[in-house]
């Protein structure tokens, strides 16, 4: 019950309450089912690349060879772990509630009740106190309180507010007590706008899902007219079966389409999440741990990253000889409703106590500056700032505190005055007793972490809305490369505040909108960003960047919009974070070389098999056992490898350059092995087991290359797939469809086997002459 006696204060009636609720004026907001289950379910199953994996396990269905259908396990691997990622984050995220409180005192026909916030409805008046977060806007109609604002304005300093101040949504009430009138509900508060602002933004787009995406809509313009002519000209030209016709254009389909490389991409991103999660980071898109691998900047706010949000007392200086600071200001503090930051850090080093007699308590106000108590026979004791409470009488002393200030530290006067305080009347007898120095308390690893940051080549841009001055001696402590220079932005112009972002890597008095345009500025550059936030101040910057990170313990809204969430609020977890980014990419891009190869490979041999006599060589079967044991199984168990080199290069570039070299030279030897066969009467399964024979020597030859045995554990993991592979064919002859060579295509393919490491070698040559070509000719129109 309050503490306030209001005796105005009845509130609304019930019939303008159901007035209101009729109009739709109640403290409720939209639930956004843009990330609820059905969504998930319908865009994990419902996808282009289900739809073609279907259709084509359809056809070979209606062949009844059904063991051709195995990569359709593909697609149900792919939906499952998707889905199981996607709903472990939902659930996750779902535990955590945007405000902290659940129901609020408020006045209704004259009788205060606790009501559920989403009750709230336009114009009530709610009685908010000390430890309260205000569940919506509000203007104060009587009392005054202190409040912190920090989630949305990243100011960590109260605020006072007095009769007709606004209260926003999401600020925490740390001192005083006040009846307030509810000024906007739902949609229209404060921080939903902000919220709503973050979710209009364009959701990021990151490299290897984009890369997918081209090879996808690449092939879907290739794919149904290649293996449409490729079923005609093997069914009605070359007299193949209705079935044959059937299996192997599937087989070029399947070939053409990389389900291996999202399947890949998948297992080894919710790898990279389950081992994260255990390192209490939550992951809610996969596909941001690839952002993390590049990411060279990385934007920071002071509280909650470098700071735990907390001040703490450095130290005691006292001022007047035999005085008992202790034991006066464990008797202030007994008496104090003081809950703001500085406050709980004085009781915290100092003992409450209760040795003297309290006759009156003035509680601190930001438009003071200062709280005080009145002891009987004792006089009154203040703490706060000195130069509200000093004359000039003592400028000694308020030099000291410029100087203590000027070094980082927030400086608390302790004072005694004879007289007992009046707020209508100026004491003029203040003696000063002692200092407190207090700062805010930096995080045990705050140092190393952005040490590691900066031998990563990393910048760390500390952006706050607290005084940049405070901000820039914290960062100093921490030795932040770039410390001293710091930059008020409140008063910059857009073309400032652009020109500021490349020079400096304090800033701060920052608003959430210059956050987000800073961040902007950044990627315009050409950086790849990452931004930490708790905040509703944060909320538009983390939409905004490349790749987001919330800490737990802040607001809904920030956790919703970012890609990772720091479960215990570790600001230490980040280089492990963004280690196991740049392993998951170079793992990632070594095994995707490998499954590109069967894509490239598979539109060539489609290609040349139109234009020739002949039949396509392979079978859907044929290729899933190529491709488990010379792919999928390897590349599975050598994710594991730890990897933290820096990426360099375009991930589809490296993976093409590696892949094509290979594909052509299987699409080659494929194509003569096929057209010479013919020639001498060889039996299409003659023809297959030799195809696939050469095809899986110049995946090893690839894995070589990609993956050097450098250690026993590679080693033994190719020695096994490849003996298993050799152990198949031999016991599942029939299985695969396979036969038995003559000595004219033994010989042959020998050769070929042979002469494929020169073929190698000349495609690379000549690849990496037309790259210095192209590279050379794209400077000179670049200097013309």
């Amino acid at each position: 019950m309050s503490r306030i006696e209001h005796k105005d204060a009845r509130g609304l009636t019930t019939a303008e309450v159901k007035a209101r609720v009729q109009r739709g004026a109640v403290n409720k907001t939209k639930k956004d089912h843009s990330n609820g289950y059905p969504k998930i379910i319908f865009t994990n199953i419902f996808t282009f690349f289900n739809l073609i994996n279907t259709l084509l396990f359809f056809l070979v269905c209606l062949t009844g060879a059904y063991q051709n259908g195995l990569f359709v396990f593909v697609v149900f691997s792919n939906v499952i772990i998707n889905l199981f990622q996607e709903i472990r984050a939902k659930r996750t995220l779902d535990k955590m509630a945007l405000l902290k409180v659940a129901k609020v005192d408020v006045y209704r026909d004259g009788v205060l009740a606790n009501l559920p916030i989403e009750k709230l409805v336009l114009d009530d008046q709610i009685v908010l106190k000390s430890g309260d977060q205000v569940p919506t806007d509000a203007k104060i109609i009587e009392g005054t309180l202190e409040v912190n604002e920090s989630l949305l304005t990243g100011e960590v300093d109260s605020i006072y507010k007095q009769t007709a101040d606004s209260l926003f949504s999401g600020s925490f009430i740390t001192s005083g007590e006040a009846v307030c009138q509810v000024t906007h509900v739902g949609a229209d508060n404060y921080i939903e706008k902000i919220n709503k602002e973050a979710k209009s933004s364009k959701r990021q787009t990151y490299l290897i899902q984009g890369s997918l995406n081209k090879i996808i809509r690449w092939i879907s313009l290739i794919l149904v007219p290649l293996c449409s002519l490729l079923f005609v000209k093997q069914y009605l030209f070359s007299q193949a079966s209705f079935n044959t016709a059937i299996l192997r254009t599937v087989a070029a389909a399947v070939g053409m389409f990389p389900e291996g490389l999202f399947l890949l991409t998948s297992v080894t991103l919710t790898i990279s999440a389950v081992y994260l999660a255990r390192r209490r980071v939550l992951v809610q898109e996969l596909n941001c741990i690839d952002t993390l691998a590049r990411v060279d900047v990385i934007c920071l706010d002071k509280t909650g990253t470098i700071t735990e949000g907390k001040m703490t007392v450095e130290k005691v200086i006292p001022l007047a000889a035999e005085t008992d600071l202790t034991e006066i200001t464990g008797n202030l503090l007994a008496h104090l409703p003081d809950q703001n930051p500085t406050a709980l850090a004085l009781k915290e080093h100092f003992a409450p106590v209760s040795t003297f007699t309290m006759t009156h308590v003035t509680p601190f106000s930001s438009d003071r500056k200062f709280s005080c108590v009145t002891f009987a026979e004792r006089g009154t004791y203040f703490i706060g700032a000195a130069s509200m409470l000093l004359s000039d009488a003592y400028q000694s002393v308020l030099d000291q505190e410029h100087a203590f200030a000027s070094a980082g530290h927030r400086v608390i006067l302790l004072a005694h005055s004879k007289q007992a305080y009046e707020t209508e009347k100026t004491l003029t007898d203040i003696t000063p007793l002692g200092f407190f120095l207090l700062s805010d308390t930096i995080r045990s690893d705050a140092e190393t972490t952005l040490d590691y940051f900066r031998s990563q080549g990393i910048q760390c841009k500390v952006i706050s809305g607290d005084d940049p001055v405070t901000v820039s001696q914290i960062a100093q402590k921490v030795n932040l490369p770039g410390a001293s220079a710091y930059i008020d932005v409140s008063s910059l112009t857009d073309a400032e505040l652009k020109e500021a972002v490349g020079t400096y890597q304090i800033f701060g008095r920052v608003t959430p909108q210059q956050k987000k345009a800073m961040v902007l500025y950044l990627k315009e550059l050409g950086h790849t960003v990452a931004m930490t936030g708790d905040g509703v101040n944060d909320v538009l910057a983390l939409k905004a960047s490349d790749c987001s990170i919330a800490m737990a313990s802040g607001v809904d809204a920030a956790r919703q919009v970012s890609n990772l969430v720091l479960l215990d609020n570790q600001f230490a977890a980040l280089p492990s974070v963004m280690d196991e980014g740049r392993r998951v990419i170079n793992n990632i891009t070594r095994s995707g070389s490998l499954v590109l190869v069967q894509v490239l490979f598979s539109i060539i041999i489609t290609i040349g098999t139109l234009l020739s006599g002949t039949t396509y060589p392979f079978e859907p079967i044929q290729l899933t056992m190529i491709n488990a044991c010379f792919v999928g199984i390897p590349t599975f168990f050598l994710n594991f490898e730890p990897d933290f080199k820096r990426i360099k290069g375009d991930f589809m570039t490296t993976i093409f350059q590696n892949a094509f070299p290979t594909a052509l030279t299987i699409s080659i030897g494929t194509l003569l092995i096929i057209n010479v066969g013919y020639w001498f009467n060889s039996s299409t399964q003659a023809l297959s087991i030799m195809s696939i024979i050469f095809t899986a020597w110049n995946y090893r030859l690839l894995q070589r290359k990609v993956y050097p045995p450098i250690n026993h554990y590679r080693t033994t993991i190719f020695f096994c797939t490849q003996f298993f592979y050799f152990v198949a064919l031999i016991i599942g002859q029939n299985l695969f469809n396979l036969g038995n060579t003559t000595y004219i295509n033994m010989i042959l393919l020998i050769a070929l086997l042979n002469y494929a490491t020169y073929m190698h070698r000349f495609i690379e040559k000549w690849m990496k002459q037309l790259h210095r070509r192209y590279t050379k000719k794209r400077a000179l129109q670049k200097a013309s």
